[in-house]
């Protein structure tokens, strides 16, 4: 039996680059994805955090050369204010407390505010639709009153 001589029969690579090209750009896409809503993540629980804080500062501030706090409603208005300019606009996700501390013979009055923000995903809305989450930001502040 005798073998030809000539060139060694290449194997047939056709396609595989486009395999390669499709597991490369799925992995790259979801990586870029994940960096974006980790971004958004971060940056509304931040916004949620702040508003909170601006909120407990406006409601211990009384008003000029007066000893009158801002009402619950006031203070409300404001942080949706503030979560509305940074585009996380909520209605009812504010709660205002006025808790008064007793130490002996000094009663030192509180004023608490909480935000709660439902978070979701909008990456990919269909595929992690089910996914939210509850984001809260809480701020606690002595009223700034002689009362």
């Amino acid at each position: 039996m005798t073998t030809p001589i000539g060139p060694a029969k290449k194997n047939s690579q056709k396609g595989t680059t486009i395999v390669e090209a499709a597991i490369i750009l799925l992995t790259f896409l979801t990586l870029l994805f994940a960096v974006f809503e980790a971004g958004r993540f971060m940056n509304a629980g931040q916004v949620v955090t702040n508003a909170a804080r601006e909120g407990a500062r406006f409601a211990v501030t009384p008003l000029t050369q007066t000893n009158i706090l801002p009402t619950d409603g006031e203070i409300e208005t404001r942080v949706q204010d503030y979560l509305t300019s940074a585009g996380l606009p909520c209605s009812g996700c504010v709660t205002v407390t006025r808790p008064t501390v007793t130490t002996g013979a000094v009663d030192t009055s509180f004023t608490q505010v909480v935000v709660t923000h439902d978070y979701q995903v909008i990456t990919v809305p269909g595929l992690f639709s089910m996914l939210e989450i509850t984001m809260n930001g809480e701020a606690l502040m002595r009223n700034e009153t002689s009362n």
